[in-house]
């Protein structure tokens, strides 16, 4: 029985039918683990703690209770609160702290059944995906370890320890990380799921999202951590629609509209961009209709997410000084010990991004700046939305290149973070946007990506079962550790 092949809806149900399979993913979570330990992809996974999980759902299953994710591993990313269990967001800041409450998130998929198989690297507090910032070192990538994964969340899916891992996008981090090993992620709309439990640092545009090997399981996450709380003052106040079910419907022909500068992001990549012309030409099928469109502000997106950002940083940071929260060093006074807790505390990058958050939020800079860069936000969703009015969805490339080397340089804070050229947009819009695998000439994970209306998630969910079902996607199937 190969658990790890399995969706999550079809594991669910041989361990709900059959208790013993609880056993054999223990096995399975035990060897994988064994032989993808040296990639860092989680800063927690503790076996014991698993095992004290599996007796808990094996309690619930003989007692009759449903459990609709029962026995599925899932992890969570390192900024996602958890009861008693460290939650750092990869920062010396938070090191040692263990959250007296749970996430929304991590109730939920506890009474669903599911594993919380572990806590997964990050950059520190999920700033980026480029390997330079994380307290615990860098989250390697699967197919290739002298490359980042990008976060920990992306490279235990792409392992198969989890089947999903939930994480956050602030500026497309989770679609990029995707992007880089191989996998799918969602990231819905504003609001779509709590955020409640959430450490972060950019509250207008940081959402939790989903990893996953399949359409079907991003699905199956979505519908269970999705819809309204009454505690996150954010979150929508609907139901959400059934998503799987949305799955099962007839096949829709899609309308597609793709940027027609997309091809002049800064760093670009050969590979990238000759891959991503013949998906086009794959994609005009009876099925899909693509057409290019004028996007005036559209590149402009990751430049104003860097300083709306980066002001937002400053303010929700602010109270990791070592008095209230977070690591403290002690000082010969009461400046002194602000100062070196915080330089301490924070790694250089996350420095250079709050002394900039600082100037941004300050005297003249705030006009020249902050507030520009909110209009060119405006500007952008209604430029997206008027471009969704005529089209059911946007194409690009996920990111501009595929998964970077670590740099040998101390990172220098560039502004803006080139990597979110495709897909800062979608967070400063609010619109869900999916990331689809495909790989290079040279058989290197990249992805296509997907933007959709406001709160229509079902849409991004069937063109990425379509994709799956047509194979336009040049897959293969396991990364190299793995083979």
């Amino acid at each position: 029985m190969d658990l790890y092949k399995m969706s999550a809806q079809k594991l669910a149900s041989q361990a709900t039918k059959d208790p013993a399979v609880l056993d054999k993913v223990f096995a399975m979570l035990s060897h994988l683990y064994q032989e993808t330990g040296d990639l860092n992809a989680f800063n927690f996974f503790d076996l014991e703690n698993i095992k004290k999980q599996i007796a808990l759902i094996k309690n619930k299953i003989a007692e009759g209770k449903q459990l609709p994710l029962a026995g599925v591993p899932i992890s969570l990313g390192d900024n996602i609160c958890t009861e008693n269990i460290k939650t750092t967001c990869s920062s010396k800041m938070l090191a040692n702290y263990e959250p007296p409450f749970d996430s929304i998130v991590n109730k939920i998929i506890e009474e669903s059944g599911a594993i919380m198989a572990g806590k997964t690297n990050l950059e520190e507090f999920g700033l980026g995906c480029n390997g330079s910032s994380s307290y615990y070192g860098i989250a390697k990538n699967p197919w290739d370890n002298k490359r980042v994964a990008g976060s920990g969340a992306a490279a235990a899916v792409a392992t198969l320890i989890s089947t999903l891992s939930l994480a956050t996008d602030t500026a497309g981090e989770l679609r990029q990380s995707a992007a880089y090993c191989g996998v799918m992620a969602l990231k819905p709309s504003y609001g779509r799921i709590s955020r409640r439990g959430i450490i972060e640092y950019a509250s207008s545009m940081e959402q939790l999202g989903a990893i996953a090997r399949r359409t079907e399981d991003l699905a199956v996450a979505l519908e269970l951590i999705s819809g309204p709380d009454q505690q996150d003052s954010t979150s929508l106040n609907k139901e959400s629609p059934s998503y799987i079910s949305s799955l099962n419907k007839a096949r829709e022909n899609f309308k597609i509209a793709v940027p027609d500068n997309w091809d002049q992001a800064p760093g670009l990549e050969d590979e990238v961009e000759e891959c991503f012309r013949e998906q086009l030409e794959n994609l005009n099928t009876e099925i899909f209709q693509v057409e290019y469109v004028s996007l005036r502000y559209f590149q402009k997106a990751c430049l104003a997410a860097s300083i709306i950002n980066a002001a937002e940083a400053f303010s929700n940071l602010a109270n990791y000084d070592g008095v209230r929260f977070g690591f403290r060093y002690e000082g010969k006074s009461l400046q002194d010990m602000y100062f070196k807790s915080r330089s301490e505390g924070f790694s250089s990058k996350m420095r250079q991004y709050l002394t900039l958050g600082a100037l941004v939020s300050s005297g003249k800079y705030y006009e020249d700046y902050f507030l520009k860069s909110q209009r060119l936000r405006t500007l952008i969703k209604k430029e997206l939305e008027e471009c969704l009015e005529h089209y059911e969805l946007l194409l690009t490339p996920t990111s501009p290149f595929t998964a970077p080397f670590p740099s040998a340089e101390p990172d220098t804070g560039q502004l803006p973070d080139v990597a979110s050229f495709y897909t800062a947009a979608a967070n400063l819009a609010g619109l869900p946007a999916l990331s689809f695998p495909l790989y290079t000439f040279s058989k290197r994970p990249a992805g296509l990506q997907f933007i959709g209306k406001f709160d229509e998630e079902t849409t991004l969910l069937k063109v990425s079962s379509v994709l799956e079902e047509e194979g336009i996607s040049l897959k293969f199937t396991k990364p190299g550790s793995m083979e």
